[in-house]
């Protein structure tokens, strides 16, 4: 449609108050459009919102109950700890209560084991010093008719040094002043030195011999052999 003949038609009043009408229709539509999207716009972002919440309340829970179950599996490993604590210190009393039982039988109740000499313990622990070792033994006698042992003790210790077996007297590996390897008890006695090892030689184990002496008669003889390993224990 021509909208200069329309005009010219119509006249001036009627043409501007008919696109008047059409600019307000236009709008109002547009308003009403408008409108609509955004009540359409709120419902989505309510419906968001409620999703949201959902899930931030699920997240919470989830959360929680995490929690709850990850101090319940530290309680349920600490308590495992401390178990195998007790069962390990439990079992370490035993073992020390057999052998406690086990040494004071053999003093006080001969009739309980054979009888003679022994080399009841050897025990090697590692001091501050580099390659030294204080070596402490208890000899034991378990005889039916108790009287005083004599004699000295011959020990050696046997390994390899440079790839090649070596050994060594434990006398020429005492620290100074040298601890005497004599003995002379009734029941048992302690004999406490210390030895410093060759820095390249590796100990496998020890021979001990002995000649036993009473009342001035020599009676017998005694020799055994403990692996270095079987006596050696790290210092705590």
């Amino acid at each position: 449609m021509d909208l200069r003949k329309y005009r010219e038609k119509a006249g001036f009043v009627r043409y501007y108050l008919v696109l008047i009408i059409i600019i307000v229709a236009v709008a109002y539509a547009g308003y009403e459009f408008a409108h609509v999207e955004k009540a359409s716009l709120e419902a989505d972002n309510r419906l968001l919102n409620k999703s949201l919440n959902n899930l931030s309340g699920e997240h919470q829970k989830l959360q929680s109950d995490y929690n709850i179950l990850k101090v319940e599996l530290e309680i349920a490993q600490l308590a495992n700890e401390q178990s195998q604590v007790s069962i390990k210190d439990g079992i370490n009393r035993e073992q020390t209560l057999k052998e406690q039982i086990s040494f004071y039988q053999r003093v006080l109740a001969p009739e309980m084991s054979q009888d003679g000499f022994v080399v009841e313990r050897m025990e090697i622990s590692p001091t501050v010093s580099e390659n030294n070792y204080a070596v402490n033994m208890i000899l034991l006698q378990h005889e039916n008719i108790k009287a005083v042992v004599k004699g000295t003790l011959s020990i050696r210790v046997f390994g390899s040094q440079n790839g090649k077996a070596q050994s060594f007297d434990i006398q020429d590996l005492q620290d100074v002043p040298k601890s005497s390897l004599e003995f002379a008890f009734k029941y048992f006695q302690v004999v406490q030195t210390s030895i410093t090892l060759p820095s390249d030689f590796t100990p496998d184990r020890f021979e001990i011999n002995t000649d036993i002496y009473k009342y001035r008669k020599k009676r017998g003889s005694y020799s055994t052999t403990i692996k270095w390993q079987e006596a050696f224990s790290e210092a705590e």
